[in-house]
């Protein structure tokens, strides 16, 4: 028991008072005006002081009173659980939260919870009614207020665990949603759960209706030894078009002994190395394996625990991921003055890359259609829309999947027949009005959104001398000026894109050349024209995919009919074309 208000309480010291009194309080004669006194006795008068008290009940009745109202007015409580045994006259609604996440494979401790959930189900009276949540990342109400415990507990038989994690706060609003719905008089909600320490989100909806009794069951058992991959990571190497990828990952150990183990990596369904790792009690430690060469698109690869090593949890034992060939991105820079000052810092970012980089190639026109078939994206720095066969030649590379990007110069000119092409009309230079600089950057477009945090980059730093005037025509604005002028627009021609910027690429026109966003601006825009995005090679259990943009990647613009998803396990998920989010809620 428990109390909301317990100072007043204090209150409770004030009994004493009527007490003293009772007992300290002296009595005093009164005189009494009398005609003659010749028939009254002479007894002689002396004060007494009440030493005892005489009448117990009285006193035991009234300090009672007191004591009730005080503790009324300190508001008890009784414990969720505490009553739950208590019978009533009415029925009850009893919600049962059974935790299915991966935890609970743990041990015994998926057999523990599913036993005291029959034991919940099985001590149900006629009249109570019964409902069944079962969560994880989300919940699942699987019976909904049915006065049939047989069903509920066959339904028991058929549950097992999943491989996402605990989250309390939705499965808290479920129930609470059934509660409320519900016309009996009492109301119970029973958790069976592990209660892992990262389960409880604050969500001030996840609230159960007043009244409710909450029981907690806490399953657990001894302390199991468990041996967790964790942190996978690809290191990317490229010479031409091969690429190295170099596999690591942590190793951690959730128990209290040191512990050695041997991990397996599989490329394909082939096993082709394995590593003896030793990991202290409660530590890490790194597991990375040799180099290997990724010649087919769509590889796929597992890390796993091999032998004893790999008891514990299941889910954890192994980790997969798919890997394609990149190697450098072909990269064609078209300046009319050739190698030099104007594409100096252009050529330099370029030429600075992690893993697969850029292979760029600076040439004084368009190349020709050979070296065309072989380039991913188009620079055009400072010079002219060609003309001609090459205008037709850059046209029909950007609509067959092929980048480009325009960056405006003092020669930039673009010629009628090819104007509709660019998505805004390049005007005039732009230079009597000041300084300018950056005001407004789209951090949802895949070039911004990595310098969305704080710290990760200040494109506000820049300072622009000079700019072409942009009027976007179909075309969407990325950056604007801070006097609200177009500053980047992109427009989508065929399965390719275009971008213009609307001042040069050296240090010349502005000094972007000489901030920190520059490389990474350059490499994420070279990257974007490319559509080779940064896929990821994992995802965690839980998180949703958004297909859509890996079509895009893969240089479709649409999920083709009768997609599947391929699953670690072997298995497949066929895809709706329609709805490009998938859920990985499946081992």
């Amino acid at each position: 028991m428990g109390f909301l208000t317990p100072l007043f309480l204090i209150g409770l010291a004030g009994l004493a008072v009527p007490i003293l009194i009772h007992l300290t309080r002296q009595e005093r004669g009164k005189p009494i005006r009398f005609p003659s006194l010749m028939f009254l006795q002479r007894i002689p008068f002396q004060e007494t002081s009440k030493r005892r008290i005489r009448h117990w009940l009285l006193l035991i009745m009234r300090l009672a009173a007191l004591t009730l109202l005080i503790a009324a007015f300190a508001r008890p409580f009784v414990r969720g659980g505490m009553l739950a045994s208590v019978g009533g006259p009415g029925p009850e609604e009893v919600v049962v939260l059974l935790d299915n996440s991966y935890s609970m494979e743990m041990g015994d401790h998926w057999e523990q919870a599913v036993a005291h959930a029959r034991s919940v189900v099985g001590s149900l009276r006629p009249r109570d009614r019964a409902s069944l949540i079962v969560f994880s990342e989300t919940p699942r109400l699987v019976h909904r207020s049915i006065p049939d415990p047989a069903r509920i507990l066959a339904t028991l038989d058929t549950l097992g665990t999943t491989s996402l994690a605990t989250r309390l706060a939705p499965a808290v609003k479920l129930a609470a949603t059934t509660l409320a719905a519900s016309t009996l008089p009492r109301r119970r909600v029973v958790f069976v759960s592990d209660f892992q320490r990262t389960a409880w989100s604050p969500d001030p909806d996840a609230t159960l209706p007043e009244g409710t009794v909450v029981e907690n069951v806490v399953i657990e058992g001894a302390e199991s030894e468990n041996l967790a991959l964790t942190d996978l990571e690809l290191g990317r190497e490229s010479a031409g078009r091969r690429d190295r990828i170099t596999v690591r990952a942590r190793l951690v150990n959730a128990g209290a002994a040191a512990s050695d183990a041997e991990v397996t990596l599989a490329v394909d369904e082939t096993d082709v190395e394995t590593v003896a790792v030793h990991v202290d009690g409660g530590g890490a430690a790194a597991v990375e394996f040799a180099p290997f060469t990724v010649t087919a698109p769509f590889t796929r690869g597992e890390m796993r625990l091999a032998g004893t090593a790999a008891a514990g949890l299941e889910q954890d034992n192994s980790l997969s991921f798919v890997a394609s060939p990149g190697g450098d991105l072909d990269v064609a820079v078209a300046d009319a003055l050739g190698p030099g000052d104007s594409n100096l810092y252009l050529r330099g970012a370029l030429g600075i890359a992690e893993g697969a980089g850029f292979a760029a190639t600076v040439t004084r026109s368009l190349p020709g259609q050979d070296a065309l078939d072989g380039t991913e994206v188009v620079i055009l720095n400072g010079g002219p829309f060609p003309g001609g066969t090459q205008g037709d030649r850059l046209r029909a590379f950007v609509e067959d999947g092929g980048g480009l990007l325009i960056a405006l110069g003092e020669r930039s000119s673009v010629p009628s027949v090819h104007q509709e092409f660019l998505p805004a009309t390049v005007g005039p230079v732009s230079g009597t009005g000041g300084e300018r600089r950056l005001g407004f950057l789209d951090y949802d477009h895949a070039i911004f959104e990595a310098f969305r945090g704080p710290r990760s980059g200040d494109f506000s730093q820049a300072v622009f001398y000079r700019t072409r005037t942009l009027t976007p025509t179909d075309g969407q604005v990325l950056a604007r000026f801070d006097d609200g002028s177009a500053a980047l627009v992109e427009g989508r021609r065929g399965t390719g894109r275009v971008l213009v910027w609307a001042s040069g690429l050296d240090r010349f026109w502005n000094n972007l050349a000489l901030q920190p966003v520059y490389l990474p601006f350059v490499h994420r825009v070279t990257r974007y024209l490319s559509r080779r995005g940064e896929v990821m090679p994992w995802h965690l259990a839980g998180s949703t995919v958004n297909l859509g943009s890996l079509a895009e990647t893969a240089g479709s613009w649409e999920i083709p009919d009768g997609a599947v998803a391929m699953e670690p396990g072997g298995g497949s998920v066929p895809l709706d074309p329609a709805r490009p989010l998938l859920q990985l809620d499946r081992r």
